[in-house]
């Protein structure tokens, strides 16, 4: 996306949208509503981030977050006009920080790596991020670091910016899309399954292809033995990144000789 469109963008953003924006970048340490209370938004986050741990987005309400606390209900809205602005800052805050850039810099690669890898953690740790669809919502400033942190490691490669930003796409989407077996894994283990009977769900449902005409290719991609040894998720990953890795290095490396 083009620096135009991002700000022809900016402009034509719902007010509403641009207002949950807002909350996330103010700083919400006093509440300018009302009498001063005992209670801090950061503790509301907080409890909130808890019942999503333990029971996914949809036990977030405004009531359960309350009642957990020992408050009504209007002294969260002191600080949370609405559940969608405390989904959000419970969403920015789940993300937590980057991983911190090294000391000594000049391996982008390994850099690169070491962000999806802590992506992937942060993604599997708390599974109900990815419970939100990637639709125009406010970015926080947790959000954002991450961003910050590819562009700020491939800043040495002598990619130009709208580059920069196709690799950042590239990274992200590969990270997201090849954790989401093991959000899967992460969100069946936090509703009492074990690996075991997740796995046999999940072969279940794959194993529908077995006998049926419409899925030819995934039905023998089942039942051809392999000749190597099976990975891992966590070997798959790494597999599947380094070949990301190799595709980028290849165009960095041709950009150079341009």
């Amino acid at each position: 996306m083009s620096h135009d469109v991002l700000m022809q963008a900016a402009v034509r953003v719902d007010s509403e949208l641009r207002w949950r924006s807002q909350l996330l970048w103010d700083d919400r340490a006093q509440s300018t509503r009302g009498p001063k209370a005992s209670l801090t938004p950061d503790e509301v986050v907080q409890v909130a981030m808890q019942l999503a741990d333990e029971d996914g987005l949809s036990a977030v309400t405004m009531s359960a977050v309350s009642a957990r606390l020992g408050f009504t209900t209007m002294a969260i809205y002191r600080y949370f006009p609405s559940k969608e602005a405390l989904l959000d800052a419970i969403v920015d805050a789940g993300m937590g920080l980057p991983p911190r850039a090294p000391t000594c810099r000049g391996d982008w690669r390994s850099e690169l790596a070491q962000w999806a890898r802590a992506k992937r953690a942060m993604l599997c740790a708390r599974p109900w991020l990815a419970e939100l669809p990637f639709v125009a919502a406010p970015h926080g400033p947790n959000w954002l670091s991450w961003l910050e942190a590819v562009i700020d490691s491939l800043a040495g490669t002598g990619l130009d910016s709208a580059d920069m930003g196709e690799v950042l796409s590239i990274l992200d989407g590969y990270t997201r899309g090849a954790s989401d077996t093991a959000t899967s894994l992460a969100r069946a283990r936090a509703r009492g399954l074990s690996a075991a009977q997740w796995a046999a769900e999940v072969g279940a449902d794959l194993g529908r292809a077995i006998g049926d005409p419409r899925f030819p290719h995934f039905a023998a991609l089942l039942t051809t033995p392999s000749t190597k040894p099976t990975r891992t998720m966590d070997e798959s990953f790494e597999f599947g990144l380094a070949r990301v890795l190799d595709g980028i290095e290849r165009y960095v490396n041709a950009s150079k000789r341009a």
